[in-house]
C-alpha cells in the first residue's frame, strides 16, 4: 500500500560523522580532534535523535528475533531518525549509517525492523536466522530489484514469512533481500548488494566524548539564543516567566532563561492527564533549583466533556482550550493583568503546524501573552545534548522510549506509544481503553477503529482511508452528540407578508435548562425570556427571532438577514449546550458581560454583541462544524 505522508524540511538539517573519533558531530568539525567529518544522508525533516534506553532494548530484542545477533549495539551510540510512515518509523543510525529501519506495524500492535545495506554488511558475518548464502555467480549483471531463482540459492532458513528482511551472502557482496509473493509462491527479491563492508570501530561511542565533539556547536547554539532573549527583554517592561511542560524543549529553554534570570517564574499546566513521572518530575526540579513554580489546573473534567464531544482527534483538539488554554487565560489575567512575556520549547521540526514558528509571536488564544521562542531551529539531537552539557536530567519517561511527553492520551500520539503505554501505566490504558471501545460501540464502529488509533482523526488522512478500505474498516460517524442534532425549516413570506420567515425545529442535546439559552441569545441582541410561555424573543440590527423550549424557531427578516440570523441562533442554541467551561470568552471579552456557571452567562447591559467572545471557543467552532451540515436542510 502506498504512504502519502507529506515529508517536510523547516530547514537546513546536516548530520556528520567523525572518523578519527566516531562520533556524530552536529556541524562539520569535531571540537576534539578539529578534523572535518563525513555527511550522513538524511530523510526529511532530519530531526534525528538520541536512541533511548528502552529504545536500544527494543533494537536488541528485534535483531535477535530476526538475525540471532545484536552485539554490534553494545557500547554503541544509536541515533534514530523520524521518517514519513503510516506510524511510527526511524532511520536507525550506527556509526554514521544506516543500517535499518524501524517501524510500527499498527495491524499487528508490533513493532519490526526492515534490513537496510549497511545492516546487511554489518551481519553478512554475524547473522545466525534469516541468512541466504547465494552462488556469486548471480553477481553479473545488473541484480538489483532481481528475483532469486533456486538454483541461485546454495543455503535458505528453513521457513519463511511474507515480508521477512534477509541478510544476503553472495560471495565478497552483501546484501538485503525480501520474501514476497512471486507467481502464488513465495520468493526472494533482491532489494540492494554492496561490496562495501561494515567493520565497526574499536573505539566505541560514549554520550560525554559525543558532548565534548560538539561543544564549539553547543556554545554557538547558547550564544545566539541568549542574545534573541536578551534583545528582545531590552525592549520590554513586561513581567517575564517560562512555560515548562517537563519536555526535553521546555527543558533547553528553562536553561537558557535561568542563566539570564535565575529565579523566572515557570509555568507547568497540570491538565490532569499528565504522566505521574512528568508532574514529580516538574516539582522536584523546581524545588531542587529553588524556582517558584505555578502549578496552573483547571478544572475541567475530560472524561465528562469526552461523553458529549467524542475523543479529542488531532483535527479537534477540543482539550487543549479546555484543560490548558482556559486555565492558562485564567491564571495569566490574575498573575499578570498588564500582560507578560513567556519563553517556551516550541520548535519547526516538530510538525507542519509548527513549522513556521516565528522568534516573537502574541498567543492568539490568550490576550496580551507574547510567546519567545529561542530553540525554534534546533534539531531534537541539539536539545539533548544541551541538556547534558548542562548536566541536567530529562524527564525519565524519555528513557522508556517514549519520543514526547504530554497527556498520556493525547491524540497526537503515535500509535505505537499507546501500545507502549499498555506496558508502562497498564491502569492508565485501560482507562482510556474502555472509554474509546464504549464510545465506538455506541457509534457503531469496528473494533479495529480503536486497536488500530483511527479514533485520533475526525476527518480521516488518505493513507488511513486507503487502509480503512482495504480491510473493510468503516469510518463514517459523527459521534453520538451529533447524531441527536437535527434541522428542519420551512422557508417563505411571514404571517403579515412583508417580510421573509423561516420556521424551523431544532433538535438538540438538552445538557442545561432552557433559560440559559434564552440567555445565551442576549450575545446576538435583545432577548427576553418567557418563562410562561418556555420561548425567548429575541431582537437584532437583522430581524427578530422567538426560540421555543420545544426547539421550535422562528425567524423573521430579509431573505438573505433571515438566513443569516437562523445561522447564528441555532450556533448560539448549540453553544450553550455544549459549553465546555474553559473560560477563554471571559478574557476576550473586554466588558465583563460573561461569567460562567453550568454554562456560559451573558450581561446583557454589559454586552455590545461584537462577538469577540467566539475567538478560541470550541464550542462554537464545534457548533459551526454541525450548522454546516445543517444549514441546508
Amino acid at each position: 500500500m502506498q504512504d502519502r505522508k507529506r515529508s517536510f524540511s523547516p530547514g537546513t538539517s546536516e548530520l556528520f560523522w567523525c572518523r578519527k573519533c566516531n562520533l556524530p558531530l552536529l556541524s562539520e568539525d569535531c571540537s576534539l580532534c578539529h578534523r572535518s567529518g563525513f555527511r550522513i544522508p538524511l530523510s526529511p525533516p532530519g530531526d534525528v535523535r538520541l536512541c533511548s534506553r528502552r529504545g536500544k532494548d527494543l533494537l536488541r530484542e528485534l535483531f535477535l528475533q530476526n538475525w540471532g545477533a545484536a552485539d554490534f549495539l553494545d557500547d554503541r551510540l544509536i541515533l534514530l531518525n523520524k521518517i514519513a510512515g503510516m506510524d511510527r518509523r526511524d532511520q536507525v543510525i550506527l556509526e554514521g549509517r544506516h543500517i535499518a529501519t524501524l517501524w510500527f506495524d499498527i495491524t499487528l500492535d508490533q513493532h519490526r525492523l526492515d534490513l537496510e545495506i549497511a545492516g546487511a554488511a554489518l551481519l553478512k558475518e554475524r547473522a545466525k536466522k534469516n541468512l541466504v548464502v547465494c552462488h556469486d555467480t548471480i553477481l553479473k549483471g545488473h541484480i538489483k530489484g532481481k528475483w532469486l531463482a533456486r538454483d541461485q540459492i546454495v543455503s535458505l532458513p528453513p521457513s519463511l514469512e511474507e515480508g521477512d528482511s534477509l541478510v544476503l551472502r553472495i560471495g565478497k557482496f552483501s546484501g538485503v533481500g525480501t520474501v514476497r509473493r512471486k507467481d502464488e509462491a513465495q520468493a526472494i527479491r533482491i532489494k540492494d548488494v554492496t561490496q562495501r563492508d561494515f567493520v565497526l570501530s574499536d573505539r566505541p561511542t560514549t554520550l560525554k566524548d559525543t558532548i565534548q565533539a560538539n561543544a564549539e556547536h553547543l556554545k554557538r547554539l547558547e550564544r545566539e539564543a541568549m542574545a534573541e532573549i536578551r534583545e528582545y527583554l531590552s525592549r520590554t517592561r513586561l513581567p517575564v516567566n517560562i512555560s515548562f511542560s517537563g519536555g526535553k524543549d521546555s527543558l533547553a529553554s528553562l536553561i537558557l532563561a535561568r542563566k539570564l534570570m535565575p529565579r523566572i517564574d515557570v509555568l507547568f499546566i497540570n491538565t490532569g492527564l499528565e504522566f505521574p513521572e512528568t508532574v514529580e518530575y516538574v516539582q522536584k526540579l523546581c524545588s531542587n533549583n529553588k524556582l517558584r513554580l505555578h502549578e496552573i489546573r483547571g478544572d475541567s473534567d475530560f472524561f465528562k466533556q469526552a461523553e458529549s464531544f467524542g475523543p479529542p482527534a488531532k483535527d479537534y483538539r477540543w482539550c487543549c482550550k479546555t484543560n490548558k488554554l482556559g486555565p492558562m487565560t485564567s491564571f495569566l489575567a490574575g498573575q499578570y493583568p498588564r500582560g507578560c512575556v513567556t519563553i517556551e520549547g516550541r520548535r519547526v521540526y516538530e510538525s507542519f503546524n509548527r513549522s513556521s514558528i516565528k522568534a516573537v509571536e502574541r498567543n492568539p488564544y490568550v490576550p496580551g501573552q507574547t510567546m519567545l521562542s529561542p530553540i525554534r531551529n534546533w534539531r531534537a539531537l541539539e536539545v539533548m545534548l544541551y541538556i547534558h552539557w548542562n548536566g541536567e536530567v530529562l524527564n525519565p519517561l524519555y528513557d522508556e522510549d517514549y519520543e514526547r511527553i504530554g497527556c498520556w492520551l493525547c491524540p497526537a500520539s503515535l500509535q505505537s506509544e499507546f501500545s507502549r503505554l499498555k506496558e508502562s501505566h497498564p491502569n492508565l490504558y485501560s482507562r482510556w481503553n474502555s472509554f474509546l471501545h464504549d464510545w465506538r460501540g455506541k457509534n457503531d464502529l469496528d473494533e479495529r477503529y480503536v486497536d488500530w488509533g483511527f479514533w485520533r482523526w475526525r476527518k480521516h488522512p488518505p493513507k488511513i482511508t486507503e487502509m480503512a478500505d482495504s480491510y473493510g474498516i468503516g469510518l463514517t460517524s459523527q459521534g453520538s452528540m451529533k447524531k441527536e442534532i437535527s434541522l428542519q425549516a420551512v422557508r417563505g413570506r411571514s404571517p403579515c407578508g412583508l417580510e421573509y420567515s423561516i420556521e424551523a425545529i431544532l433538535n438538540s442535546p438538552q445538557n442545561h435548562p432552557f433559560s440559559s439559552v434564552a440567555n445565551a441569545l442576549g450575545m446576538l441582541g435583545e432577548a427576553k425570556y418567557e418563562e410562561d410561555m418556555g420561548a425567548a424573543l429575541l431582537k437584532t440590527d437583522k430581524g427578530r427571532a422567538t426560540v421555543f423550549a420545544n426547539g421550535h424557531i422562528m425567524i423573521i427578516a430579509g431573505r438573505e438577514e433571515a438566513e443569516e440570523l437562523l445561522q447564528k441562533v441555532v450556533e448560539v442554541i448549540l453553544r450553550a449546550q455544549m459549553c465546555t467551561k474553559c473560560g477563554i470568552c471571559i478574557r476576550n471579552c473586554s466588558r465583563g458581560a460573561i461569567t460562567l456557571e453550568d454554562t456560559i452567562v451573558v450581561n446583557q447591559e454589559r454586552c455590545n454583541h461584537c462577538g469577540k467572545c467566539d475567538r478560541g471557543c470550541i464550542a462554537i467552532d464545534e457548533a459551526k462544524k454541525i450548522w454546516k451540515g445543517l444549514g441546508a436542510s
